[in-house]
């Protein structure tokens, strides 16, 4: 099994369309970063790298909305965090459902 983290909206969405499971996040310095595990994760990612991911429309458009939605309600979060408290990871399930 394999990992990656990206700040990649469309990277993170194909991999998780791919079969990828999105199993945390993170913020650092505004950015939200996802990481994403799974069986064939870095083979997906070497097609997207390289332009030859294939992936099914309507999937890719929902998942990049989910995603958008977790990037948005990470940022608020954090901005309500007081300064010095250390970025929390957030658990992704909400992901399992597209599959």
């Amino acid at each position: 099994m394999s990992a990656m983290e990206t700040t990649d909206l469309f990277r993170g969405a194909y991999l998780l369309t791919q079969g990828g499971r999105l199993v945390r996040t993170r913020v650092h310095r505004g950015q939200v970063f996802f990481v994403i595990e799974g069986e064939g994760v870095a083979e997906h990612d070497e097609r997207y790298r390289v332009g030859r991911a294939l992936v099914n429309p309507v999937q890719l458009r929902e998942t990049l909305n989910l995603l958008r939605d977790l990037v948005f309600e990470r940022v608020r979060a954090e901005r309500r965090r007081p300064y010095g408290r250390a970025s929390s990871q957030r658990d992704a399930g909400a992901f399992e459902a597209l599959r």
